[in-house]
C-alpha cells in the first residue's frame, strides 16, 4: 500500500518510494528490436475520431456536449469488444452566459472571456466604483463594495523559470524543440496567479482581470484559469488593450457595471476504464489521457488511446494487462480530486487493485500520457498582433521520468518525418504539466505526451480543427503504440522507479549517498 500512501501525502512525499529505489540506472538497458508492432487502424481513423470528439463542440466538465462525448468513446471501446467500466462523480456545474462590462458614461469594455466558476449575477449585473491595482494584492480592502481591476501578467520561461520546471534531457530532431529565453506561454500566468477567494474575502463585489501580453484575438475566449474551485465572486476578463481606458476610469473614481450571468447546477460526470488483459495479472501498464477541454486538441487524447485499444487488444502476446483510463474533471480540479493532482487521482484512489502493488493487487510498473495530439504551431504575430500559423509543428514537451523511458522514447520515434520533441524531467514534483504527473506522484515511471500551444485553452470557430495536422497525430500515436510494445517486454526491474525530483525527500537522500 506504500504507493497508495504517496498518492494522498503530502507533495514533498510524492517521490518517496524508498531509498535505491529512485535511483537513476547508470547504464543503458538494452532493447529488444521489434520484430513487428501491433497494426494501428488506418491514419483516416484516427482523424475520424478527432474529427467525431471536435463535433461535439466545447466539452466543459460535466457539461451536456461532455457527457455525449463520454457517452461516444465508451461507445466505441464496445465495438472493439471491450468491457467498459464508469467512475461517477458528483459536481457543481458552472455554465456561463451573457456577460458585459459597462463604464459609467455608458461605453462598452469588450470582454475577452468570462473567468471561470468565479460567480454570477442577477441580470442587471453589479455596479461599484473601479479601483486600479498595478497587480493582485495580498489584501482586496481597499475595493470592499467596490469592483477590482487587476492585471494579471504573462509567465514567460526564462532561463530560470525553465530552469525551475524542467530538467532538459534531448531536443529531437537535436536543436528543433529547445524554449527560448522569454517564451510566452499564455496558460502559466493564469494558471499561477489566482486571487479570486482574497478579493470575496474581502467584499468585493466583481473583478475585471486583463489578460496582459496577448493580442486581443489569442485572449479571447480563454477557458482559464481551469484548476479554481467556485468562489463566489463574478470576474471577467478583458483584453489587455483595454488597460488605459480602465485605469484612467479608475484614477477617475467613475464607476462600471459588471454582468455576468450563470447557472450553478448539479450535474454527473464519468471517468472511463477497460482492461486488455495480459499474461501476468500482477503487473499492468497505465495509458491515459482526459476527456474535458474546448477545442479540437484540448482533448482529443481519447482518440489516440481508442487506436492504442484497437491495435493493442489484437495482441496475443501481451505480458501485462494494459489499463486505459479516460478522466473526466481535467477543467474542473477542485470538484474531482482530494488534494494536489490532476483528474487521474480520483481514478488511481477508486482503483487501487490495478497499479498500487498492495496484497492481492497489481502493480504498476510503467504509464503513458497521451493529450494535445497533432497541434501546429500559432504564435502572435504583426502589428496589431494577431495569431497566426508559424508553419512548424507544436513543441511536443515529453516527460520521461527516468533514463530508460527516455531510451524508449527515443528508439519508439525512430523512421519519424514529423517530429519536434523536447523530452524533460520535473525539477519540482508538483510542477509536472499534464495528467502525467499523478503517475510521477504515484511512482509509477512513464512517458508523457503534454504539448502546449497557445491556443490549448481557447475556445475557437469549428474547435480550430484546422489547427491540427493528420499525419502529425498519426506519428505520435505510431511512436507510443511502440512504446508500450516496448515497456511490455522489459522486465519489471530493468524499467526501474521514477527518477526524483528536487523537491523530494528521495532525492535530498540520494544526494547524501552520493556524498
Amino acid at each position: 500500500m506504500r504507493r497508495r500512501a504517496i498518492l494522498w501525502g503530502s507533495a514533498m512525499g510524492a517521490a518517496v518510494l524508498g531509498g535505491l529505489a529512485l535511483v537513476r540506472p547508470r547504464r543503458e538497458t538494452p532493447l529488444a528490436p521489434l520484430e513487428s508492432t501491433p497494426r494501428l487502424p488506418p491514419r483516416d481513423k484516427l482523424w475520424n475520431w478527432i474529427e467525431s470528439l471536435n463535433a461535439f463542440g466545447p466539452r466543459l466538465t460535466a457539461s451536456p456536449a461532455h457527457a455525449l462525448c463520454i457517452d461516444y468513446i465508451a461507445d466505441e471501446l464496445a465495438s472493439l469488444g471491450l468491457e467498459v467500466h464508469r467512475q461517477t462523480h458528483r459536481i457543481r456545474r458552472w455554465t456561463p452566459g451573457h456577460a458585459s462590462l459597462t463604464l459609467a458614461d455608458g461605453s462598452r469594455i469588450p470582454v475577452a472571456a468570462p473567468y471561470p466558476y468565479s460567480g454570477m449575477t442577477e441580470t442587471g449585473g453589479v455596479t461599484g466604483n473601479l479601483v486600479w491595482f498595478d497587480k493582485a494584492p495580498k489584501d482586496f480592502s481597499a475595493a470592499r463594495g467596490k469592483i477590482a481591476v487587476v492585471p494579471v501578467g504573462r509567465l514567460d520561461l526564462t532561463t530560470l523559470t525553465t530552469l525551475m520546471l524542467f530538467e532538459r534531457k534531448a531536443s529531437l530532431p537535436e536543436g528543433s524543440a529547445d524554449l527560448a529565453n522569454g517564451e510566452v506561454v499564455p496558460v502559466l500566468g493564469p494558471l499561477t496567479n489566482t486571487f479570486l477567494p482574497r478579493a470575496r474575502e474581502a467584499g468585493v463585489r466583481g473583478l475585471i482581470c486583463l489578460f496582459e501580453g496577448l493580442s486581443e484575438e489569442l485572449a479571447s475566449d480563454q477557458v482559464l484559469p481551469f484548476t479554481t474551485p467556485y468562489a463566489d465572486c463574478p470576474a471577467l476578463w478583458v483584453g489587455a488593450g483595454q488597460r488605459a481606458r480602465l485605469k484612467a476610469a479608475a484614477r477617475a473614481g467613475s464607476s462600471a457595471t459588471l454582468v455576468l450571468e450563470a447557472e450553478l447546477e448539479d450535474a454527473e460526470t464519468d471517468t472511463l476504464h477497460t482492461v486488455l488483459p495480459g499474461r501476468n495479472p500482477h503487473e499492468t501498464i497505465i495509458v491515459n489521457t482526459h476527456t474535458d477541454g474546448p477545442n479540437a486538441c484540448e482533448e482529443n487524447g481519447p482518440a489516440g488511446l481508442l487506436a492504442l485499444a484497437q491495435a493493442h487488444a489484437g495482441r496475443q502476446d501481451r505480458q501485462r494487462s494494459i489499463v486505459l483510463v479516460f478522466a473526466t474533471g481535467h477543467f474542473q480540479i477542485p470538484q474531482i480530486v482530494e488534494g494536489h493532482g490532476q483528474a487521474t487521482s480520483a481514478w488511481l484512489k477508486a482503483h487501487p487493485e490495478l497499479w498500487d502493488g498492495g496484497p492481492g493487487h497489481a502493480r504498476a510498473v510503467a504509464g503513458l500520457t497521451l493529450e494535445h495530439l497533432g497541434c501546429m504551431e500559432w504564435k502572435d504575430r504583426g502589428e496589431p498582433a494577431r495569431p497566426e500559423a508559424t508553419g512548424k509543428l507544436e513543441r511536443e514537451i515529453v516527460y520521461t521520468t527516468n533514463p530508460v523511458m527516455e531510451q524508449v522514447y527515443r528508439a519508439a520515434t525512430s523512421g519519424r518525418t514529423k517530429l519536434r520533441s523536447l523530452t524533460v524531467a520535473p525539477r519540482l514534483g508538483h510542477l509536472f504539466l499534464g495528467e502525467g504527473s499523478t503517475l510521477y506522484q504515484c511512482g509509477i515511471p512513464s512517458i508523457s505526451l503534454v504539448p502546449g500551444p497557445d491556443y490549448l485553452c481557447q475556445i475557437l470557430p469549428g474547435g480550430g480543427l484546422e489547427r491540427l495536422d493528420a499525419d502529425f497525430a498519426y506519428q505520435q500515436v505510431e511512436t507510443f503504440s511502440r512504446a508500450l510494445s516496448m515497456l511490455d517486454r522489459l522486465s519489471a526491474a530493468n524499467i526501474g522507479g521514477i527518477s526524483p525530483a528536487w523537491d523530494s525527500p528521495g532525492a535530498k537522500l540520494l544526494s547524501l549517498i552520493r556524498r
